[in-house]
C-alpha cells in the first residue's frame, strides 16, 4: 500500500483534531468518587471515540444517498462536516462571542473549531444548529442545504454516546473493520462506566403483572329483518 502524500496526511490530521475536539467537549473525562478515594473516568476522547464517528460518517453512507448528496466523486463526508464545524467556529468568532482565548496547540492541525475551549465549542455547535452560519458559503453537501445541516447536528450530538457506551470501544485491534470482522476484545469502557452487566440471554426479569381480563358475551343475533 502506497504512503499517503503529504496532501493526504494533512487532511487526515485536520479531520482527526477536528473530531478530537468534538468528542472532548461533548463527553470529557471526569472523577468519580467512592470509599476508595479518587478514580478519573476516561472521555471520550481517551477511548478514541472520534475514530468511530470518522468511520460512521465515510463509510455507513449508502451509495445511492451519496449520489443524492454530491459525494460519489470521492469527497469524504467527514471532511465536509468538520469544515461545517469551523464554519459554527469562525461565526462565534468573529461575533466576538468565545469566553476563553484560542489555542492552536491543544489539537494541532485542527481548524477554528478545534482551538475553542470546550464551552466555545459547544455553543459553536449551538450556532450551526440555530443556523445562525452562511449555508451559502459551506461546502458541498452542506451548501444551502439546513434540512441536512440540522441532521448532522443531531447526529453529531448522539455519536460520541453511541461510541462511548456501545461494545465499539471493546472491539479494540477492530474496531475500525467492517462489521462483520470485528470482534469484541475485552469489557467496553463504557459498560464499566455505566454499571451496565452486558446483554442478557434470556435472565428472567419482571414483565409487569399478568391481567385477567373478563369478556362479557355479546349476542351475535342479528334483528329480523321486516
Amino acid at each position: 500500500m502506497a504512503e499517503p502524500s503529504g496532501i493526504e496526511r494533512t487532511k487526515n490530521q485536520y479531520i482527526k483534531s477536528t473530531f478530537q475536539a468534538l468528542v472532548q467537549a461533548i463527553i470529557p473525562p471526569h472523577f468519580r468518587y467512592n470509599s476508595k478515594g479518587t478514580i478519573q473516568v476516561a472521555g471520550a476522547l481517551e477511548l478514541d471515540v472520534y475514530e468511530y464517528i470518522i468511520w460512521i460518517l465515510d463509510h455507513s453512507i449508502a451509495p445511492s444517498v451519496k449520489a443524492q448528496l454530491n459525494l460519489a466523486d470521492g469527497r469524504s463526508m467527514s471532511k465536509a462536516t468538520a469544515e461545517l464545524l469551523d464554519a459554527g467556529a469562525t461565526q462565534l468568532i468573529r461575533a466576538g462571542q468565545i469566553q476563553y482565548p484560542l489555542n492552536v496547540l491543544t489539537f494541532a492541525g485542527g481548524g477554528p473549531f478545534s482551538a475553542l475551549s470546550p464551552i466555545d465549542r459547544l455553543r459553536a455547535i449551538t450556532h450551526i444548529e440555530r443556523l445562525e452560519i452562511n449555508l451559502e458559503t459551506l461546502r458541498i453537501p452542506y451548501k444551502n442545504n439546513p434540512e441536512l445541516v440540522r441532521i448532522m447536528i443531531d447526529a453529531l450530538n448522539e455519536l460520541p454516546m453511541f461510541g462511548q457506551y456501545s461494545e465499539w470501544t471493546a472491539y479494540g485491534t477492530t474496531r475500525l473493520y467492517s462489521p462483520e470482522y470485528r470482534r469484541v476484545e475485552y469489557f467496553p469502557h463504557g459498560w464499566f462506566q455505566t454499571q451496565y452487566p452486558g446483554p442478557s440471554f434470556g435472565y428472567r426479569d419482571f414483565r409487569g403483572f399478568l391481567a385477567i381480563i373478563r369478556h362479557k358475551k355479546v349476542n351475535n343475533e342479528w334483528p329480523n329483518r321486516t
